[in-house]
């Protein structure tokens, strides 16, 4: 990745794509869950919604030479990922970030443009020249790398909400996936 520009282009092209699969869901599947320990299929939206704004957060003010922690968790990786698991399960049913996936969709234009904006102002060279620490996985990379891992955490869950359509016997459509 030599800009921003390239990263925007990717991003863009990645949230039309997870924006196509949540729009193809039918809305009475928005708590449809495999299991009473998972995401249910709004709640994976809303998760994606959240872990943008994190994203966003972390990126911008490492970019600034600062460190953003709103975890404050103690331990290695391992245990910070599973003392984080349940906070995030419970975040995941916050209804201001909408009740149906048509609201989430609404909504989660805003945090996209926002994202864009905040990002579009990133120099170039802060791409290679700045290092990022992920706060629950101690993850540390150059900010470009950073940036298309916050993608692979959405097509991660993109991928896991088209396993849960097949599970609960949705069609699933080329057309919504882009093939």
């Amino acid at each position: 990745m030599r800009t921003i520009d390239d990263f925007l282009e990717h991003y863009r092209h990645q949230r039309e794509w997870t924006r196509r699969i949540v729009a193809a869901i039918p809305e009475d599947h928005f708590d449809w869950r495999p299991s009473d320990d998972a995401f249910s299929c709004g709640d994976l939206v809303r998760h994606l919604m959240q872990a943008e704004i994190f994203w966003c957060r972390l990126l911008v003010t490492a970019a600034r030479g600062e460190a953003y922690d709103p975890f404050r968790l103690e331990g290695a990786a391992k245990e910070r990922m599973e003392a984080f698991r349940g906070p995030n399960l419970a975040s995941s049913h916050d209804q201001a970030m909408g009740g149906t996936f048509a609201e989430c969709l609404h909504n989660w234009s805003g945090i996209q443009e926002r994202t864009e904006r905040e990002f579009a102002g990133l120099p170039d060279n802060a791409l290679h020249e700045i290092a990022v620490e992920h706060p629950l996985t101690t993850l540390e990379a150059p900010l470009w790398r950073m940036l298309l891992i916050m993608v692979e955490h959405e097509g991660h869950h993109r991928g896991q909400l088209t396993a849960y359509l097949k599970a609960a016997g949705v069609e699933q459509s080329a057309a919504v996936f882009g093939t």
